[in-house]
């Protein structure tokens, strides 16, 4: 009995131990199912964030591929770009250099290597002003890339001049732009260089052909003529005097005659190449026609062209003349004239200026040749017409009985010849053209005067004043227009004429 119900009790305790497992059990089975659950949603979630990550990477990766793709398109396209711009580059005649925004080169032209001597190992990568040792550090260069060029973005057809070390002088024309990529963002310049050298020099030969005797080398006759109007202009705007030379070569005709031309030609270019090395590089030496030079001497007074003269003259006679064209051993020996005037002292205007020069000329010829004429006279004095009479009034209006002649006339008076001494005191001339009655009234004074003969006086007398009206009436007397008694302001300053009104 006892045993039976230990049994039983022990029977209970198991049942109610085995309860408790199964509660326990389900217990854990509960949460197992909870984490289950929970695994289960974070394994949805997992799965989930997995699936989008993949899905942006992917996005992201093609991004990736299409942007390598688009920049290796690109980077094709600048290569194409660039080898077809070399290739235009290349065939471009003027040498042209690309440069980076630090005046680096990054390429050049095939024109640029073969004109300037040098490769392109050298040249690119390099700093402009290094290459060529340095020869390429030009200041005019470095301030149209560093000033002129950064503020205008380009310039055109800058002229530079550089004597290069290993090409000599070199005359260029520069163009340049600036050019920002949009692809890189960067800055590039293209630098064109001309070489004008050539044609400057043509150019040059070409002026000097129009200006110069082919012959002779020396300026030809227009530019002289030109060159005397500029002076004169220049004279008239700041006061100042110039002189001329007309030298002629003499007994010319007989070295032509004796040696004929072309010995004649020889003796033409030597005698000229002394009268260039004997003047100053101011100066110019003209040849005003045949054997006849004008040598114009700026800024100078006669005496110093009688310096002139005189180095000519030593230079000559130590200057050994030969031609081809004459007997071995023999040379030539050339002696000259001339004829030295002043301007304004002695002229004018140029035609003035001229004529005077060549009667100092023929006078120097005259004389015997091999000699120099001054000209001292201040003016140029003409003969009067046949038949031009000078009479005086006196204080009391009447003419005087006597009938003066006019040995010659100015632009400032008269020479005069007189059986009778003029009085030292303002008078009245009265002037008759000739086979006319009709006087020309002038107011004048006696400058100077003296005994020519014994019953003969030779007096000086000056216009003191030439009224408008009286002009025209004045010229017929000397057979000129009526600029050549024109002293208007100019005359006056040069020539320092008194002005005495008439009287009433």
């Amino acid at each position: 009995m006892k045993g039976a119900e230990k049994t039983k009790k022990q029977f209970m305790a198991d049942i109610d131990s085995l309860r408790k497992k199964i509660k326990r059990f389900e217990n854990v089975e509960r949460r197992l199912k909870q984490k289950e659950k929970k695994l289960k949603e974070f394994t949805g979630t997992l799965e989930e964030r997995v699936s989008h990550r993949t899905s942006a990477e992917r996005i992201i990766c093609k991004q990736l591929h299409d942007e390598i793709d688009q920049r290796q398109r690109a980077e094709r396209v600048i290569e194409d770009a660039l080898a077809y711009a070399k290739s235009i580059i290349d065939t471009v005649r003027r040498p042209l250099i690309v440069l980076n925004a630090e005046l680096k080169v990054i390429s050049a032209s095939r024109s640029f290597y073969q004109i300037f001597n040098v490769k392109p190992e050298d040249t690119e990568k390099q700093h402009i002003y290094d290459l060529g040792n340095r020869q390429w550090n030009i200041p005019k260069l470095r301030e149209l890339l560093e000033e002129i060029l950064p503020r205008a973005t380009s310039f055109d057809d800058f002229e530079v001049e550089h004597d290069f070390p290993d090409l000599g002088k070199r005359i260029m024309l520069l163009n340049a732009r600036e050019i920002h990529q949009k692809v890189n963002r960067t800055k590039l310049i293209l630098l064109a260089i001309e070489d004008v050298t050539a044609r400057r020099e043509l150019e040059e030969k070409v002026k000097t052909a129009a200006s110069h005797d082919e012959l002779t080398g020396c300026v030809n006759f227009g530019s002289t003529m030109k060159f005397i109007e500029n002076e004169i202009a220049r004279s008239e705007r700041y006061d100042k005097e110039f002189t001329i030379i007309m030298i002629d070569i003499d007994n010319f005709k007989r070295i032509n005659d004796e040696h004929g031309h072309q010995a004649g030609n020889d003796a033409l270019i030597a005698f000229t190449t002394v009268v260039k090395n004997s003047v100053r590089s101011v100066d110019v030496a003209g040849r005003y026609g045949g054997e006849e030079f004008i040598i114009v001497l700026p800024e100078s007074v006669p005496q110093d062209a009688l310096v002139v003269l005189e180095r000519i003259r030593n230079n000559l006679a130590r200057t050994k003349i030969t031609s081809p064209y004459i007997e071995s051993g023999k040379e030539i020996t050339l002696k000259f004239s001339a004829g030295i005037v002043s301007y304004p002292y002695n002229a004018k205007d140029l035609k003035e200026l001229i004529w005077v020069a060549d009667c100092a000329l023929r006078q120097a010829k005259q004389e015997g040749k091999n000699r120099a004429v001054l000209e001292k006279r201040k003016l140029i004095r003409r003969k009067p017409l046949p038949g031009t009479r000078m009479k005086i009034v006196d204080p009391s209006g009447e003419e005087n009985a006597d009938v003066f002649t006019i040995a010659n006339i100015t632009r400032e008076g008269m020479l005069v010849l007189s059986a009778q001494d003029i009085p030292d005191e303002e008078l009245v001339c009265r002037l008759y053209a000739p086979e006319t009655e009709s006087p020309c009234e002038l107011t004048c004074a006696v400058k100077h005067r003296g005994k020519a003969a014994a019953e003969l006086y030779r007096t000086g007398v000056s216009f003191s004043y030439i009224p408008e009206s009286m002009k025209e009436k004045l010229s017929p007397c000397v057979g000129a227009g009526s600029a050549f008694l024109r002293p208007g302001p100019a005359f006056l300053n040069h020539f320092k004429a008194k002005i005495i009104h008439t009287r009433p």
